[in-house]
């Protein structure tokens, strides 16, 4: 067995290796980006948006509309299976496919009635079928292309989200305002079809497939090789990483989930218009992109768990920030600021960290097993932060317990250890740690 940290690039040298990797990959990062902030991930800007609207027309509870994200502990089954789908079928066919998808339940969910159980349907719809459309498709793709400037590489491709996070919610605050929540839907499935699909069908291929369409075979056959480096999934369920990193990810996206998706109502409860709110949502936006953005480059340069714990323990400040109800907005804006900070540096761990740890053999495969930690993450800190809500008619303490769950989970990141040598074909056999 032959063992590699990183395959390079074939003919790249090390001084110029980053920009040759810009220079061949870029529209493979622009299509990752767009297609990233178009999909599914956007809803954790913007689904808050529409929970007052929901409450107002159909008399639901907070409590149980922030139940329907009960349904991603069904992706607690599924993301495997999708994961080695991706590994196996490649990341434009899951993208494509996926993208449809969820344009089709966005347009369903503009039409619901009254009875929460079609909005339960629709919302776990959601997860089954539009769950290609996030990072772990996308990062699988971005990694075959870039290797020195990797941590970079992803934080641009999931700026994405932030990017279209800052724009989006402004302009859907105006179509709900002016139209109603039901255009909100509509727009968000348009966004899809006439932004996503079109980019990702011409421009979004993994590198080897990529080579193979130029008839550049012997080029595919090392990038090929390239994408064969590091653990199997049944190697990488034998190692410790694997349960640290998909802890201190359940339980940073349980803390995040539970503020970001009751940002709305955290702010307009403290006497912000709603137009206001809209704008600070787009701040969160704004400041995950910073935090992709420098997390990227710090990740290239250092070892990663050490920025990357910082970084995981900045929200704890922001929470405690929001606690109270006056509106003093100078400190709401940092306290924003600080947690989106965080949120951006959340997927940047989860890509860059399984691409170092793991490798890209079954790169997609253990990227859904981290994800059971988004899953799980996600649905216990939306559903308690809106049953918390309910009980004591306030967010306090939700965002006290938000703030101790940042610092765990920046404490856990710190005990990843150093990177391992990555095998090449290495057989499904017992790792060490």
């Amino acid at each position: 067995m032959t063992n590699m940290t990183e395959p390079a690039i074939p003919d790249a040298q090390n001084g110029s290796q980053k920009m040759l990797e810009f220079r061949r990959g870029w529209p493979v990062l622009l299509a990752s980006s767009v297609g990233v902030g178009c999909g599914i991930n956007l809803n954790q800007y913007v689904g808050s948006m529409f929970v007052k609207e929901l409450q107002g027309e159909f008399g639901w509870t907070r409590g149980q509309i922030s139940a329907a994200q009960g349904a991603l502990l069904i992706s607690l089954l599924v993301a495997p299976f999708i994961g080695r789908l991706i590994d196996y079928l490649g990341v434009r066919i899951m993208v494509l496919g996926s993208a449809g998808f969820l344009a089709l339940i966005y347009g369903l969910m503009s039409g619901m009635g009254p009875e929460i159980r079609w909005y339960y349907a629709l919302f776990t719809a959601q997860i089954l079928l539009g769950g290609g459309t996030g990072p772990i498709a996308y990062t699988r793709a971005i990694n075959t292309w870039f290797v020195s400037a990797r941590g970079l590489a992803l934080g641009i491709t999931l700026m994405g989200v932030s990017a279209t996070g800052v724009l989006a919610p402004p302009i859907l605050s105006m179509l709900i305002a002016n139209y109603g929540w039901r255009s909100g839907y509509l727009g968000l499935a348009a966004l899809l079809v006439f932004v996503s699909i079109p980019t990702v069908y011409f421009s979004l291929f993994e590198r080897a497939d990529y080579l193979k369409r130029k008839g550049e075979f012997v080029a595919e056959e090392n990038a090929r090789r390239a994408a064969r480096v590091g653990f199997s999934m049944g190697q990488a369920i034998r190692r410790r990483h694997l349960y640290i990193l998909g802890f201190a990810i359940l339980v940073m996206t349980a803390g995040l989930v539970g503020v970001v998706s009751q940002l709305g109502p955290i702010l307009t409860d403290k006497g912000l218009e709603k137009s206001t709110a809209a704008l600070l949502i787009s701040t969160l936006a704004a400041s995950v992109m910073l935090g992709r953005v420098v997390m990227g480059l710090v990740f290239d340069r250092y070892w990663a768990p050490l920025p990357a714990a910082i970084a995981l323990g900045l929200p704890s400040a922001g929470a405690l920030m929001l606690l109270g109800s006056s509106p003093d907005l100078p400190l709401i804006v940092l306290a924003v600021a600080l947690i989106g900070f965080a949120q951006g540096a959340e997927v940047d761990v989860a890509a860059y960290f399984i691409a170092r740890y793991f490798g890209l053999k079954a790169y997609a495969g253990i990227y859904a097993l981290i994800g059971i930690g988004f899953g799980s993450g996600t649905a216990l800190g939306a559903i308690a932060a809106g049953q918390l809500y309910d009980h004591f008619g306030n967010y306090d303490a939700l965002l006290i317990a938000a703030a101790v769950m940042f610092a765990l989970a920046g404490l856990i990141i710190l005990t990843m250890g150093k990177y391992p040598d990555l095998p090449i074909e290495a057989a499904d056999a017992p790792a060490a740690n």
